[in-house]
Order: C-alpha cells, then sequence, then structure tokens
C-alpha cells in the first residue's frame, strides 16, 4: 500500500483519539440547541462512530487473527478511559449510560466500515 496512505490513516486515528480527549476536557460542554433530551448520546455515538472508522482504516495494526475483536476492545477502554477523564473535569461526569452510547457508536462503525473496506480492499 501507498506509504501516504498509511500514514494518513494513521493521523487520523491519532487525531480522532485526540479530539475525544480535547472534548472531553471540555468543561460544561453544551450543544448550541437541544432538540431532545439525551441528545449528547447521539454526539457520543457519532464521536466513536469516528473512532471505529479510524480503527478500521488502520485494522493492520490490530494482526490477523481476532482483527475486530482486538479493534473493539481498544475503542471500549478508550470510552472508559474517556468517561472517567471526564469525572475529573469540573462541570462533567462520569456516567454508564455515556460509556454505552460511546460502545455502541464503535460497534455500529466497526460493523459498517468492515463491511464497506474487506470489499472494496483487503485489510491486511
Amino acid at each position: 500500500m501507498n506509504k501516504f496512505v498509511i500514514i494518513s490513516q494513521r493521523l487520523f486515528l491519532v487525531s480522532v483519539a485526540l479530539l475525544i480527549v480535547y472534548l472531553s476536557h471540555q468543561p460544561s460542554l453544551k450543544p448550541p440547541v437541544e432538540w431532545f433530551p439525551g441528545q449528547d448520546k447521539v454526539f457520543h455515538l457519532v464521536e466513536f462512530g469516528g473512532l471505529g472508522l479510524a480503527l478500521v482504516l488502520n485494522a493492520d495494526l490490530f494482526g490477523e487473527k481476532r482483527r475486530k475483536f482486538r479493534m473493539v476492545s481498544s475503542g471500549v477502554v478508550w470510552a472508559v478511559l474517556d468517561e472517567f477523564h471526564q469525572s475529573f473535569v469540573p462541570g462533567r461526569d462520569c456516567s454508564f449510560q455515556d460509556v454505552f452510547a460511546d460502545i455502541a457508536g464503535l460497534l455500529l462503525a466497526v460493523w459498517i466500515f468492515s463491511r464497506i473496506f474487506i470489499k472494496t480492499r483487503p485489510l491486511t
């Protein structure tokens, strides 16, 4: 595979991970408009969906055996650490509902994007 593509994929993974940390570190982060109760769970789902995409694009980092399990496991660890980190940020809290929304976004993205990219190119 092209070296530029590989470097771009790695940078995307690091960027998404750092964006999650940055957003988690913002005190009292609120959406500009609240359309419905629990709207923040959708943001968690999308945020960790991005991480799922980044993990699938970097699937070669996870070896051949049990690749999807390793991708999801690393994402789950990131979700738990993210919520733990938020417990120390003023105006933020740690919630199991947020972790579940993170994991749902991660699982959905890994499932969808691994199907897409496996059909277009082998994930080696």
